[in-house]
């Protein structure tokens, strides 16, 4: 099991590495590069999509902001160093709220307290594999793609039904004036309904959020218990966040993200 995880990762940061040079690439020519299956290769790129390293459409993949940006390999690594982060404030019998966020999702990995119930509105948790700590159960509701979020009457009914211990929450932006936005109008609606039910309210957000607006606010600054981002964040940022109400900010990570416009 551990040799087929360390073969996919491998893959997956040739694939960014291929597109690092060349800018686009299609499926048909990364499957016959790797002598694997179209489907598998469409199984990476959404992993790659959904860590913000490149966008998919008509059967190619292209690139991210291929100018000033990060390579895709230290965007995973800085994800990954903010959602472990993250795990270490889920404690042993926490009842935790998810949202759509594949950082926050992501601390599903690194949760070491026991008997933790987690409950989200992503649909891409059905393919994290099973731990003996931690329940996931979904909210239910209308499934959008691709993100596989779930949204609507049904998902937000399931969330007021339980009060939570904490929320770990992603955004598109966070800004001192505007505080949470998202850039997909069903997705703010859960986000709030979670924050108004869980007691700890932790966001997760790479220092490239931080200070955009995007369409649909979903939470104040003030409302921010811990905000989890990475070394990128500048001390004049976190001073000001800090005057409009967050009440405590961590760094992680050694990686300066450049501007992004997608949530993560």
């Amino acid at each position: 099991m551990k040799r087929s995880k360390a073969l996919v990762a491998s893959r997956r940061d040739e694939i960014t590495a291929i597109l690092e040079v060349r800018g686009q690439v299609s499926v048909a020519e990364l499957a016959a590069h790797f002598d694997v299956s179209a489907l598998t290769i469409r199984r990476d790129l959404d992993y790659l999509e959904s860590q913000q390293v490149l966008t998919r459409q008509y059967g190619t993949a292209t690139l991210l902001n291929p100018f000033g940006r990060p390579s895709g390999s230290r965007q995973i690594r800085a994800n990954k160093a903010i959602a472990r982060e993250a795990a270490r404030h889920v404690e042993d019998g926490d009842c935790i709220f998810i949202n759509t966020s594949s950082t926050a999702l992501g601390l599903l990995e690194f949760i070491t307290a026991q008997d933790v119930t987690v409950i989200t509105n992503n649909g891409k948790a059905l393919m994290l594999e099973e731990r003996q700590n931690v329940s996931v159960l979904l909210t239910g509701g209308e499934i959008r793609p691709p993100r596989a979020s779930m949204t609507g009457e049904i998902a937000m009914e399931t969330i007021k039904r339980v009060t939570a211990a904490k929320s770990f929450l992603g955004c598109t932006g966070l800004s001192a004036n505007f505080g949470l936005t998202s850039a997909t109008s069903p997705e703010p609606a859960i986000n709030s309904v979670m924050l108004e039910h869980s007691k700890q309210h932790v966001i997760l957000a790479d220092s490239s959020k931080i200070g955009l607006t995007s369409s649909f606010q979903f939470g104040s600054i003030d409302e921010i218990d811990l905000l989890i981002t990475d070394t990128g964040i500048s001390d004049d940022q976190v001073q000001l966040l800090k005057a409009y109400g967050i009440k405590e900010i961590t760094r992680t990570g050694k990686i300066a993200m450049s501007r992004a416009s997608k949530e993560s």
